[in-house]
């Protein structure tokens, strides 16, 4: 059994501050979360993972999507929605 605080923790890496954000390319959605102007947190889902173009052309040359870096469309989505405010860069909170 876990103790509170490490479920706390876990709650707070995993799921705090994760926002839904369409990729402006294939239209995959994934869970974003800037916690600084130089990191960002991205969930994948097993469907955005299918979704994703680049992913896809990854693929058919033979890699596997585990080993596969991100998206490069995805990454100037991102870029873009901080840019407009839609996605704020905010240090994590504690829980």
């Amino acid at each position: 059994m876990s103790r509170p605080e490490t479920l706390a923790d876990q709650r707070l890496y995993l799921e705090d501050g994760l926002r839904q954000l369409a990729c402006h390319g294939c239209g995959a959605l994934v869970r974003v979360k800037k916690t600084s102007p130089q990191h960002t947190s991205i969930q994948w889902s097993t469907r955005a993972v299918r979704e994703c173009a680049e992913f896809a052309t990854r693929v058919a040359l033979g890699e596997t999507t585990a080993l596969v870096d991100g998206c490069t469309t995805l990454r100037e989505t991102i870029e873009r929605a901080v840019r407009e405010g839609r996605l704020e860069a905010k240090a994590a909170s504690s829980a």
